[in-house]
């Protein structure tokens, strides 16, 4: 925990040094949908599910090197027949992290990201009619991506992009983003 406290300073700070020196800043936001495969941990054993996420992307900064704020919410259900069980899970995630752009001609781009995601939700076990909620606690993850961009004006492009967020020692979730961006500020 004491190592994410640590990341999250340095990413504001260099979010901060980067917005005092930078001449070219811009603001840009993305609305994001996507597709991702998230490990549900009730009820047990734990198991990953397909799920589809949406929220907004908001980038501050120069093309180069941008602080990024993301604000998404996932949800699934999945039906287990043979065990009369139905299992729907939510969660709402804040991520707050570093993107860098390198453009590759007038049209084209690829972009790196990372940063540390904080996570928090519930899942409902509903067996034989009876239904259980549990609360899932905050948490927070590490994650780290990287996208295609397809400029198709001076201020629109296309994102797609996928992300690894470690949601524990020894798992990963991957999400799968298609995101229209649209850039304020100087370009």
């Amino acid at each position: 925990m004491n190592s994410i406290k640590q990341f999250i300073v340095l990413i504001i700070s260099l979010f901060l040094y980067q917005m005092v020196e930078a001449a070219d800043t811009k603001f840009t936001v993305e609305p994001l949908f996507g597709i991702e495969t998230a490990l549900v941990r009730y009820p047990e054993p734990s198991r990953y599910v397909t799920r589809s996420t949406y929220g907004a992307r908001f980038l501050y900064g120069t093309t180069l090197l941008s602080g990024e704020l993301e604000v998404t919410e996932a949800q699934s259900r999945k039906d287990y027949a043979g065990l009369n069980q139905k299992v729907e899970d939510k969660s709402q995630r804040a991520a707050l992290g570093i993107r860098s752009t390198i453009g590759l001609g007038n049209y084209f781009g690829i972009y790196g990201r990372l940063g540390a995601r904080a996570s928090q939700g519930e899942t409902v076990v509903t067996t034989a009619g009876v239904s259980e909620t549990h609360k899932n606690p905050l948490q927070f993850d590490p994650y780290a991506g990287a996208g295609l961009q397809l400029a198709f004006a001076s201020n629109l492009a296309l994102n797609a992009g996928v992300t690894l967020i470690q949601n524990d020692e020894s798992h990963y979730d991957s999400q799968y983003t298609l995101g229209l961006t649209a850039h304020f500020g100087k370009f």
